[in-house]
């Protein structure tokens, strides 16, 4: 979760109220919080009516102070060859404390000054690193979540959280880090899937030289869809990017089923077959070849969908997914393609019906009227 605002204090006090909370739900093992404790620093605020009185500046005594504590590189020690810095400064007991440092003996024009008579010190608290994204200041809140929680469950946890919080105005709190990622791999499986279909169904539409047969194998796609998710819910797994990048790939392999069943059907349409003689002709010929390549995709993935070594349980869901939506649209498909072939298919016979009955009313009409204009010109003759 970020935490966008330019008040540190106020970014700090969200971010640490939201992950005291998130760890006190069953769901979090562990919160993190990008910015660091503060740390204690001490300002030397120096009164430049007194700087000027004593004929010094305002660099040159703060340098002053710095080589006191941190030191001043004086000469070079030079030992069988080697060369050692020599740094002049205050010993370490007696740079320790504020009170050390107003004893400091600042050196003038008009001999040595403490600091005490010259500056104030302040004592104050800063941030080891100020995180920016976006030209904003930003702390972030991370959570790490149990085993059997998914990312989703989390992000609606934290949401809950921060949006019942109250939230001064110009801090903003959104959620980013995995969750942002897996909204954008979404978008692009999205857009993928989309393209995939669209290059499917026109490559299907130029080889068929038809609009319908595709559109009755493409709606086989929702079925393995189906068959996805019942599998998921079944063996108890998430809907992850590697479970739909499976259903994306079953875009194309579900298809090869219904392009089997309706060439052929439609081949045996050509040699003068009823339609549903010939819807069950090519479904009784065609069931061999169609299960046996779909054994073979499904069982070649059950070692997948069954492993358990290492980095398995992220290709586990791919597995699953295409056994389970395989295995969906291939029962479906052969109940559905055969069905829908015949509805279209006697639709498509109507309209031809009705196509021959208009042009044989049409030419009759045609042939009572030309009798009628060859009558009334005889008569005239």
């Amino acid at each position: 979760f970020e935490i966008y605002g330019y008040d540190m204090d106020a970014t700090g006090a969200i971010a640490n109220e939201l992950a005291a909370r998130l760890a006190e739900n069953e769901m979090v093992g562990q919160t993190n919080i990008s910015r660091q404790d503060f740390q204690p620093e001490l300002v030397v605020d120096f009164d430049r009516d007194k700087l000027a009185e004593l004929g010094i500046g305002m660099s040159e005594a703060s340098t002053a102070v710095r080589n006191l504590i941190t030191g001043s590189l004086m000469s070079y020690y030079r030992e069988d060859g080697d060369e050692y810095d020599i740094k002049v400064r205050y010993e370490p007991d007696a740079r320790t404390s504020k009170e050390d440092v107003l004893n400091m003996l600042v050196p003038t024009q008009r001999g040595n000054v403490r600091v005490r008579d010259i500056a104030n010190i302040i004592e104050s608290d800063i941030p080891p690193t100020i995180e920016r994204k976006d030209r904003q200041r930003i702390v972030t809140v991370n959570a790490v979540l149990k085993d059997g929680y998914a990312l989703s469950d989390g992000v609606a946890l934290g949401r809950e959280i921060y949006e019942n919080m109250d939230i001064p105005a110009g801090i903003t709190v959104q959620v980013a880090g995995s969750y942002e990622d897996q909204m954008d791999s979404n978008r692009d499986l999205g857009t993928l899937g989309i393209l995939i279909i669209l290059l499917v169904f026109i490559v299907m539409a130029a080889q068929f030289e038809s609009l319908t047969y595709p559109f009755i194998i493409m709606i086989t796609v929702p079925f393995a869809f189906a068959g996805i998710i019942y599998a998921l819910i079944f063996t108890g797994q998430n809907l992850n990017i590697m479970s739909m990048l499976g259903g994306i790939m079953l875009i194309g392999i579900v298809v090869k089923n219904g392009i089997v069943l309706i060439d052929y059907t439609q081949l045996l349409r050509e040699r003068g077959y009823g339609l549903i003689r010939a819807a069950v002709a090519a479904a009784r010929s065609r069931l061999r070849p169609i299960l046996m390549t779909s054994l073979t995709t499904i069982l070649g993935m059950v070692p997948m969908a069954m492993s358990q070594g290492v980095g398995a349980e992220m290709w586990r869901g791919m597995g699953i997914a295409i056994i389970g939506g395989l295995t969906a649209s291939t029962i479906l498909t052969l109940i559905y393609t055969p069905s829908m072939f015949c509805i279209f298919g006697a639709n498509g016979v109507k309209r031809q019906r009705r196509k021959m009955r208009e042009q044989r009313e049409l030419n009759a009409y045609w042939k009572e009227h030309a009798q009628e204009e060859l009558h009334f010109v005889a008569e005239e003759e």
